[in-house]
């Protein structure tokens, strides 16, 4: 189904991923699993022009406390029998597999400074495993498959290596999930992977035992 979203996939991946407490999203109760965080979290990623290949038209989400776009209107989800307020353009109205802010002519965002927290957050991968979660940045699974702006395929985004830049990038990420679970009422592992990020040498991964609850 080409609409998507992106709200389930921040809930079910994302908070699932480094939540220290058990909660329910859409019938499903997501627990607590150890917590593996790669030092390749510490990469960055470049995005050439004329590609977009990750800009479809899925759902734009915003906090009610963060600037959203002229097309999103208000709505709730429900986190554990709790209603939420977000602020969302669905998209419903847009005709092709294109996000509506796309530039077609560049592949670039014209929202870049306002951009949701999905889009933002990438290319950190949180891989879902029977026994643990782990935390990476990578390239999309599937990058030779993804469709360009210019009909070709194959995402044209690639890992760079890691700076001080890149750090702060990836601090800055996990603050504005930590907004997000805050928000949501889900307990999170969130300020132990900062610290580690913000502190450590990260030659060595993180490893998060669950926490008794």
């Amino acid at each position: 189904m080409r609409l998507r979203d992106t709200v389930d996939k921040i809930v079910e991946a994302y908070l699932a991923g480094v939540c220290s407490e058990p909660f329910f999203y859409k019938g499903n109760l997501h627990k607590p699993k150890p917590i593996y965080v790669s030092p390749l979290i510490l990469r960055g990623f470049a995005c050439p022009t004329h590609c977009g290949a990750c800009c479809g038209s899925f759902s734009l989400d915003y906090l009610p406390s963060e600037r959203p776009t002229k097309e999103a209107k208000p709505r709730e989800i429900s986190v554990s029998g709790m209603a939420v307020p977000l602020v969302s353009d669905i998209q419903h109205d847009v005709p092709g597999p294109w996000c509506r802010n796309l530039i077609a002519s560049n592949g670039r965002c014209r929202v870049y400074d306002q951009r949701p927290f999905a889009c933002d957050f990438e290319l950190i991968r949180f891989v879902h495993q029977a026994r643990r979660v782990i935390i990476t940045q990578k390239l999309y699974g599937r990058a030779w498959a993804m469709g360009r702006l210019d009909g070709h395929l194959g995402a044209l985004c690639y890992m760079t290596e890691p700076t001080e830049g890149t750090r702060s990038e990836v601090l800055r990420k996990f603050t504005r999930l930590a907004e997000w679970a805050d928000h949501l009422g889900v307990r999170t592992r969130i300020a132990e992977i900062r610290d580690w990020v913000s502190t450590a040498d990260c030659r060595e991964p993180l490893i998060l035992e669950p926490l008794p609850y």
